[in-house]
């Protein structure tokens, strides 16, 4: 079993469990854990909520996670409109600028916290995330880490129902020998 299909398993399995509603997806390829989650989302949700502390970059990470298959996102995005990603009706809103105009969710959508990085180690707005995400409705809730070798705080793993891990060392040999070449991760 290839490790995405091991990752697609567990993001499955948590969607599909009652008790749990927040999963914390962590990893070293940000690429393979967006493609792997929206995936799944797009297997159980029609409609979503994708949170970003970058409205300026979100466009560009999702599409690239999808090799530019197909560009899934316009370059700009506003948080007045909402996209088709997959069969799925998904609107999208900063993390960072919370206002109170920012949805909330029910129990037929998902939210999803990407990129989740930079928040975790600054004391003031990681307060304020973790309140964001607490007033979450959504039926589920993911956080996708990105640079995960630069995240000094892992608090947030008290916050959350599951953490994952998406190994990659079948997959993208390439990436984590460059890591350890980089001294970024042993």
């Amino acid at each position: 079993m290839s490790d995405m299909e091991k990752a697609i398993e567990k993001v499955l399995n948590f969607l599909e469990d009652k008790t749990k509603k927040i999963l914390l997806v962590r990893g070293y390829d940000h690429n393979a854990k967006v493609k792997v989650v929206l995936s799944c989302l797009n297997k159980v949700f029609k409609k979503g909520i994708i949170r970003t502390n970058s409205m300026s970059d979100i466009s560009s990470f999702i599409n690239e996670a999808f090799d530019f298959e197909q560009e899934f996102l316009p370059r700009v995005v506003k948080s007045t409109t909402t996209y088709k990603l997959g069969r799925m009706d998904v609107r999208i809103n900063s993390y960072v600028s919370n206002t109170k105009s920012n949805p909330t969710g029910n129990e037929g959508t998902f939210t999803l916290f990407y990129p989740v990085q930079t928040v975790l180690d600054n004391s003031k707005r990681y307060v304020n995330f973790l309140d964001d995400v607490k007033n979450m409705e959504s039926n589920k809730i993911i956080l996708i880490t990105i640079n995960e070798w630069s995240i000094k705080n892992w608090d947030i793993e008290n916050h959350v129902d599951e953490v994952f891990f998406y190994e990659v060392e079948n997959d993208n040999p390439q990436l984590m020998s460059n890591l350890k070449n980089n001294g970024a991760i042993k």
